[in-house]
């Protein structure tokens, strides 16, 4: 079986290799780091390119940066190609669309929805085109102002949408292919103090699945056209745990069988069944490390790897049969790590 590679982003400073290449070992589990590079304050969020030699990275400082790297992983080289101005405070994430042409990403303090521009060499262009959110949320801490923090994709179209954390809602977007320029189309609210973060797309059934951090909750939508409905809302939580969490990320795995929610705080993988579209709780597994924030579940394998920000780590981890994640194969240290992305 051929290698499996991996980029980690993390909270590092500029003089800290904040960015790592790593090969995962199919067989085994294993992780070998293959290079780091350091230059970029806080590289956090990462998005690959479709043609997978080249990705993107945020770094999430006020007056924030966007930027771009060529890879070349079998030979373990990492190089930077250049930066730009992220259009506000604190990006969080960053997408790259599937013609490998727009560049997305969201700033969390500066609320603001920015494109760039991918030139043929992987390097960014200038802004084409920056979107403002303004509105506020029930959590008087969390959500005094907009807060966007994600933006994804609907497969197979050119609209977007965005989880706006301090607004409680997902805006969708139509995204000029040609332009570089946004166009909202509509918004979907979620339950106060919800707090939306991230979300992911059944690979075969029309519903999209929410995480929300404030609450730690999984609301599941029906798509229905391009508009979300919801359908469900379900905890990511034991009933038991009483302590303070917060939600992360959230995958579906590849057959599209099961659902996987980071929670921090409890410190584990939820995981839900999926049956006619809505979610089955099926119960928690221990994340291998605190503060799960982000991780990436492996096509065509049994890995979850997942990276924990409280403790300095990645561990990769073996889904058994039924969906849950058991023994730690491997677990490797690194600064602060806080995305971790497939190379396509």
């Amino acid at each position: 079986m051929s290698s499996t590679y991996i980029v980690s982003g993390s909270y590092a400073s500029a003089e800290q290799a904040g960015i790592t290449l790593w090969e995962l070992e199919p067989a085994t589990g294993k992780l070998a780091k293959k290079a780091e590079i350091p230059g970029v304050e806080r590289p956090s969020f990462l998005a690959v390119h479709p043609n997978g030699t080249s990705f993107t990275a945020v770094s999430e400082t006020g007056d924030g940066q966007v930027v771009a790297y060529w890879l070349n992983p079998q030979k373990g080289l990492i190089q930077e190609l250049n930066r730009q101005p992220a259009g506000g405070d604190h990006p969080a994430h960053i997408t790259i669309d599937e013609d490998g042409q727009w560049v997305v990403s969201v700033t969390y303090s500066g609320a603001n929805v920015t494109v760039h521009p991918l030139r043929s060499d992987g390097s960014i262009g200038e802004m084409a085109d920056s979107k403002h959110h303004e509105g506020s949320g029930a959590d008087a801490d969390r959500q005094d102002a907009a807060h966007p923090h994600s933006a994804l994709q609907l497969p197979g179209t050119n609209r977007f949408f965005v989880c706006d954390l301090g607004m409680d809602a997902i805006v969708r977007y139509r995204l000029d292919l040609h332009s570089g320029q946004l166009e909202q189309e509509a918004v979907t609210k979620t339950a106060p103090g919800a707090g939306p973060r991230h979300l992911a797309v059944h690979p075969s059934e029309a519903f999209i699945y929410g995480v929300n951090e404030l609450n730690s909750t999984v609301s599941v939508y029906a798509l229905e056209g391009r508009d979300l409905k919801e359908r469900q809302n379900i905890s990511a939580l034991p009933e038991q745990f009483a302590g303070d969490n917060t939600a992360a990320e959230i995958a579906v795995s590849t057959d599209g069988r099961f659902v996987y929610v980071s929670n921090r705080g409890h410190d584990s993988i939820a995981v839900f069944r999926v049956v006619q579209g809505l979610l089955e709780a099926v119960g928690h597994a221990d994340a291998g490390g605190a503060g799960p924030r982000h991780f990436t579940l492996v096509p065509n394998s049994p890995w979850i790897v997942i990276a924990h920000e409280g403790s300095g780590t990645i561990a990769v981890k073996h889904i058994g049969e039924d969906g849950m994640p058991g023994e730690t194969a491997d677990r490797v240290e690194t600064v602060t790590p806080v995305c971790v992305r497939l190379l396509k």
